[in-house]
């Protein structure tokens, strides 16, 4: 083995994306082995690059999670789970009606704006009465 391997970075990107180190392995080998260790350089560099790629942050993720995070503030939930289908019910009321994950990122912008001059702001009005 040549290549130097950074099993961490592996493990942390494949945790945040959900998927098992076994499934991927196995994936990139066509089902010869599950193990790490087993991959030739040549396997660790296919696998490597594929999560590189994968691994990506998706254009507007940071408008999604402020969104996310005001609605947290209003007490739309406790987390994102209970927060999401909250706020894809308002977004279908809205101008575009799309769930906040199918929103282009001109269109989260401007649902992010509103959210925050109207919605947001209605709700402090609403504490202070």
């Amino acid at each position: 083995m040549n290549a130097k391997r950074d099993y961490g970075q592996f493990y942390a990107i494949i945790g945040k994306m959900g998927i098992t180190k076994q499934e991927i392995v196995k994936e990139f080998t066509n089902g010869r082995t599950d193990s790490l260790t087993a991959l030739s350089d040549q396997e660790w560099r296919e696998v490597s690059d594929w999560l590189r790629i994968h691994n990506k942050i998706p254009p507007g993720d940071a408008m999604r999670k402020k969104m996310i995070s005001i609605a947290r503030s209003m007490r739309w939930g406790k987390d994102a789970k209970e927060i999401v289908p909250m706020l894809d019910a308002w977004l279908l009321k809205q101008k575009f009606a799309k769930p906040l994950n199918q929103l282009e990122v001109r269109q989260l912008s401007l649902m992010l704006t509103i959210f925050e001059t109207r919605v947001y702001a209605d709700y402090l009005k609403d504490l202070n009465k």
